[in-house]
């Protein structure tokens, strides 16, 4: 199983989101993946709805990406780049900028993308705890 896929499935647009995780594999399917499957068979279908096979991934939305972004923002120590990053997280395209923001020194961007995947690790690997299963190191 494959962290980084069921982070993007759980923290995914909720409009678009959800999924699966095919218990047999660890395979991360997410919904649009399946429905781009095309026309299925009576079987293949019956198979989509089989519990004892799949286990449902409902989508969480993007509000913990957006609590990591001000998370990173209080361990920035140059106040004026975090007060930019505090600016940038205000209102729609709040994860664009702060990128955008973050892009214009040399490193910060690698340590965010660094803060926030653990971060999405760690929450995966809590949900699939609470639902009672657990994922091995090598599956990153």
């Amino acid at each position: 199983m494959s962290l980084d896929e069921l982070a993007g499935v759980l923290e995914g647009d909720p409009l678009q989101g959800g999924g699966r995780i095919e218990l047999a594999t660890g395979q991360v399917w997410p919904d649009a993946a399946l429905e781009c499957q095309g026309a299925l068979s009576e079987e293949e279908e019956d198979e989509l709805e089989d519990p004892g096979k799949w286990l449902w991934v409902h989508c969480e939305g993007s509000r913990d990406g957006y609590r990591d972004m001000e998370r990173f923002t209080g361990t920035v120590p140059d106040p004026g780049q975090a007060d930019r990053l505090a600016i940038a997280i205000t209102g729609r395209g709040a994860f664009r900028r702060f990128k955008d923001v973050l892009a214009r020194r040399p490193g910060e961007l690698e340590r965010w993308y660094a803060f926030s995947a653990e971060r999405q690790y760690g929450r995966a690997r809590a949900w699939l705890a609470d639902a009672g299963y657990y994922v091995r190191k090598s599956a990153i």
